[in-house]
């Protein structure tokens, strides 16, 4: 069962990180700017994440009122989520395979790992919760979400990076704003490992691997393809031209080189001589 501030995250969160939604970002957008001349970019963006689920909700509801077309996945998707949604405990998508984090497990792999690329910031994370959320409606619309713990993501505090090109993350460092929501379509998958520490076993850092999705490989090709790009294409020779026979086959005399005037034998012919032939059955006998 989701919360009522989850609900609206969820929503206000899909609303902003789909295509087709940017239109009306922009005419929100405008109409802070008429009636707030004076705000910054950041002052409409913190007056945004409070209001704009309700105005697009009110925007597409009115102006339906008034006769003006909507789509019908529009309509639906401005009422807002369910408050019920389906959790799972493993997810498959774009060759990763996810799996929530359990507390106490004592499994080997470490399939929970989260990276998710924001603006200039690379977002850390621990899978909690995988969720199959569904609109109210005819069209029945249904995406999947993972709720994830996110670490700090300033360097230096709860990320840095090695001489050596190791990403590290600190595992009591967490992120304090309230943004736990990704689309399954959006991270990708990394793995978390211990960083190697003599003095204590207490250190906080966990080095960063990127896990490769299944059936992509990455690397440099040295040698261009060996099949060709492009199909020459023969045109017909002018019977003008004269041709050279390469082989003179009248040095041969009477001798037949080769002769195709000789008749197929008979499919039916062949069947009696087989059926007929008392050699082959005996020597298989």
């Amino acid at each position: 069962m989701l919360t009522t501030q989850e609900r609206y995250h969820l929503q206000y969160y899909v609303l902003t990180n789909l295509d087709e939604i940017s239109e009306y970002e922009r005419i929100y957008e405008a109409q802070v700017r008429f009636h707030y001349p004076h705000f910054t970019e950041e002052e409409i963006t913190m007056q945004k994440k409070p209001e704009f689920v309700d105005w697009m909700h009110y925007y597409v509801t009115t102006l339906t009122k008034e006769c003006q077309a909507f789509p019908t996945w529009l309509q639906e998707l401005v009422h807002g989520p369910l408050s019920v949604a389906t959790p799972y405990k493993m997810y498959f998508t774009r060759g990763y395979g996810f799996k929530i984090y359990q507390e106490g497990t004592t499994r080997t792999t470490c399939n929970y790992g989260i990276s998710s690329a924001s603006d200039d910031l690379v977002y850390y994370g621990v899978l909690r919760e995988i969720l199959e959320i569904q609109y109210p409606g005819m069209l029945g619309m249904k995406y999947v979400v993972f709720y994830c713990d996110w670490y700090n993501p300033i360097e230096g505090y709860g990320v840095r990076h090695s001489q050596f090109g190791v990403t590290l993350v600190h595992f009591e460092r967490r992120l304090q704003k309230y943004d736990p929501f990704v689309l399954a379509s959006q991270p990708d998958q990394v793995c978390y490992i211990r960083y190697p520490h003599v003095t204590t076993s207490t250190f906080s850092w966990f080095t960063v691997t990127l896990i490769y999705p299944r059936g992509r490989i990455d690397g440099v090709s040295d040698h261009d393809p060996m099949q060709q790009n492009e199909l020459d294409v023969l045109g017909s020779v002018p019977s003008s031209l004269e041709v050279d026979i390469v082989v003179d086959f009248t040095s041969f005399g009477n001798s037949v080189v080769f002769d195709d005037s000789e008749d197929e034998p008979n499919e039916f012919e062949e069947e009696l001589d087989f059926a007929g032939s008392s050699d082959y059955s005996s020597d298989s006998e």
